[in-house]
Parts: structure tokens; C-alpha cells; sequence
């Protein structure tokens, strides 16, 4: 049962060991890396702690970015732009190479 959830947009494995993040049973970010992961599942087994979801960093950081224009533009008065040229690395595609 799932009644909590912390979620970090871009990289967030720092945030590990935060009570916020431990005291939830699910933890959505990015780029966690394989050592900090590893560990932070160990001590889950042992002590309790959330169920780590790692997604693409762009996906985690592109869902608020037309909010944060809107919030820019009402408080500046300027107009802001969001760029829809997505610069996730890891959106390929494989192409085969001859016959």
C-alpha cells in the first residue's frame, strides 16, 4: 500500500537519507546512482524506507517548466518561452545499417 510519495525533480540520491524521503513509501527522482541506490534499498530491508522509482532527469524537470513560465510572466511582466526542443539524451532510436 502506497500512501506517501516524495518526488525530486532532477538528480536527487543527496536527498536520500532526508526525513522526508524516508519516512515515504515511494521516492520518485532521477540520475540515482548505482552505490547510493544500493545502499538506500539495504537499509529499507533492514529499517524500513521508500521503494525508489528513477526516472530520465529531462521527464522529471519538463512537466512544471509551462507553470514556472506562467509564474515568471505574472511576476515579471516579461514574456517567457518555453523551448520545446527536448534535449533528453536518452530519447534514440536505433537505426540498422545495411541489409
Amino acid at each position: 500500500m502506497v500512501s506517501t510519495v516524495s518526488v525530486c525533480a532532477g538528480a536527487g540520491d543527496s536527498l536520500l537519507d532526508n526525513p522526508a524521503v524516508l519516512s515515504s513509501d515511494v521516492y520518485i527522482t532521477s540520475d540515482l546512482r548505482h552505490h547510493p541506490a544500493s545502499e538506500a534499498r539495504e537499509q529499507a530491508a533492514l529499517v524500513g524506507g521508500p521503494s525508489l522509482i528513477n526516472i530520465s532527469h529531462f521527464a522529471a524537470e519538463w512537466l512544471w517548466l509551462d507553470q514556472a513560465a506562467a509564474e515568471l510572466e505574472k511576476a515579471t511582466g516579461l514574456s517567457v518561452t518555453v523551448s520545446d526542443v527536448n534535449t533528453d539524451p536518452w530519447s534514440f532510436q536505433v537505426h540498422r545499417v545495411g541489409g
